[in-house]
């Protein structure tokens, strides 16, 4: 009986197909740069879109995307509108970071911008995906039972996101929810998903210190846990309540990727 093989050269044939099947249909940028980063992890911080140093900084407007200092994962969780969390691959997509520049032909809004990015990675970097149902322990942030205290910003603008020195204040201007949710996610250590249904932009200045001595002692000595800050300053600050679930969730998992993009 003969067995049914496939060689190298078909493997990568394959992968190719599959990566062509997933960006036909996609819009693309009219052009785009993508290079290798020099500056090194904690340091790609900054204001406008900012997902934190050590995550890099994602500033989107009209028809223009700008990753400063990513690494390849947040790139694709950006793309693909998931969490860190819901994406599986080789470990270096953590650690190599790329500076990527990419202008539509015209005004465009965010879900057209990030399928444009899916086609961006998959044309670079030979990005192949697919994607799995998998069971996740997630926080659920939900308006609170007072509701929300948020004030929509009156001003234009890049999001401002400005710890004020030598306090515990953090005054946040123009910044969408889901930028709040990036920076909560990494300290929290599992998906956050958005049910407030706040679709704006907001303004918000928020002391941290008194909700300090709330947090909860870690087990067996360890230090207090942030997550029961965070649940207490969100419910306080800003009338906002984080609820911990299993659900399942889409995982986008890497079949194929490469570590250098080819030349702009």
């Amino acid at each position: 009986m003969r067995k049914n093989t496939v060689s190298t050269a078909g493997y990568v044939l394959l992968l190719a197909a599959a990566a062509a099947a997933q960006t036909a249909a996609a819009p693309a940028f009219d052009v785009a740069s993508v290079k290798a980063s020099d500056v090194g992890p904690g340091r790609g911080g900054g204001r406008g879109g900012m997902f934190g140093g050590g995550r890099g900084n994602i500033l989107l407007e009209p028809a223009t995307l700008t990753m400063r200092n990513v690494t390849l994962k947040n790139a694709i969780r950006w793309a693909y509108h998931v969490t860190e969390y819901q994406v599986s691959g080789p470990d270096w997509l953590d650690t190599l970071r790329f500076n990527i520049n990419a202008k539509a032909a015209a005004p465009a809004g965010q879900d057209q911008i990030q399928l444009m990015t899916q086609a961006l990675l998959a044309d670079r970097f030979k990005l192949v995906v697919h994607r799995q149902t998998k069971e996740f322990q997630v926080y659920v942030l939900l308006p609170g039972k007072n509701g929300t205290k948020l004030q929509e910003s009156k001003t234009e603008g890049e999001s401002s996101i400005v710890p004020q020195q030598g306090s515990m204040t953090v005054t946040v201007q123009r910044t969408a929810i889901s930028q709040m949710i990036d920076m909560m996610t990494p300290i929290l250590g599992a998906p956050v998903i958005d049910m407030t249904g706040l679709k704006g932009k907001y303004d918000i200045t928020a002391n941290l210190s008194r909700y300090v001595g709330e947090m909860q002692p870690g087990a067996g000595g360890a230090p207090p846990d942030p997550v029961s800050m965070i649940m207490n300053a969100l419910e306080g600050e800003l009338g906002l309540k984080l609820e911990g679930r299993k659900m399942p969730l889409d995982q986008i998992v890497v079949d194929h990727v490469e570590k250098s993009p080819t030349e702009n």
